[in-house]
């Protein structure tokens, strides 16, 4: 019998269906990660700065949206960049 690693060609192809699945979804999640961080945090011209912007910086609002979803302030940072 072939296998691949400690398995089964059988349960390899089963094992490697599963996270294939996931990358698809993270992709999506990812994107969607970027839409609500846009939201909070339009782009904005680089030295642009509306009235009020003061109370927080991007960087503290992201921060802020990344610690209240439970994720690091990089990878939301990366995906309103991404979005």
């Amino acid at each position: 019998m072939e296998k691949v690693g400690s398995v089964s060609t059988n349960r390899y192809a089963e094992i490697v269906a599963e996270p294939r699945k996931l990358v698809g979804t993270a992709g999506r999640i990812q994107f969607t990660i970027g839409d609500y961080a846009l939201e909070v945090e339009p782009m904005r011209e680089a030295g642009v700065h509306e009235r009020g912007d003061e109370l927080f910086t991007v960087k503290d609002s992201l921060f802020r949206l990344a610690e209240d979803i439970g994720m690091s302030y990089s990878v939301v940072k990366d995906a309103r960049w991404a979005a």
